[in-house]
């Protein structure tokens, strides 16, 4: 399984996280230059392996910025709003069907993005969820019934056809 696409899709599912994606593809689409955009608010996520040594097959790490504009009076709580939605989407239930999301860090202070505006970031370490351990899938298995009393009477059972 690829965390990306899973991520992708809970990012998508979340309308405000989806609303702040598209605000990113808009600016992208637009160039730079285009400093008067009707919504300055937006993330930009971003991915890289995880090369941690516990790191377990297929993990990555996401790091989103989110950005919104110098001239907010409350750029501080709309940044730690929107990564603390983030981190919601990513550890709900929903999520850990398929994937463990584990916060890494979020940068204290405001970063200074592109003239307009400033940033925190926030970094995941995610993983998919592990299938079922084999000791587990063994104890799901329902026992045979004892059948050594009907194969020493050499009984049939009702309905049980014989091939000469």
């Amino acid at each position: 399984m690829d965390v990306r696409l899973v991520v992708g899709g809970l990012l998508a599912r979340n309308a405000v996280l989806s609303r702040l994606l598209l605000n990113y593809a808009d600016r992208l689409e637009r160039g730079p230059g285009h400093c008067a955009l009707p919504a300055p608010c937006f993330i930009v996520p971003d991915w890289s392996a995880d090369q941690a040594r516990s790191a377990s097959s297929g993990s990555r790490l996401l790091t989103v910025s989110a950005h919104t504009s110098r001239t907010d009076p409350e750029r501080h709580h709309t940044l730690d709003a929107v990564l603390h939605l983030l981190h919601v989407v990513l550890t709900d239930d929903h999520a850990g069907s398929s994937i463990t999301a584990r916060r890494l860090h979020t940068t204290a202070d405001l970063v200074a993005g592109d003239p307009d505006t400033v940033s925190r970031s926030g970094c995941w370490a995610i993983a998919p969820v592990p299938s079922c351990s084999p000791g587990a899938a063994q104890r799901r298995l329902l026992p045979w019934p004892d059948c050594s009393a009907v194969l020493a009477t050499g009984a049939r059972a009702a309905g049980a056809v014989t091939v000469n």
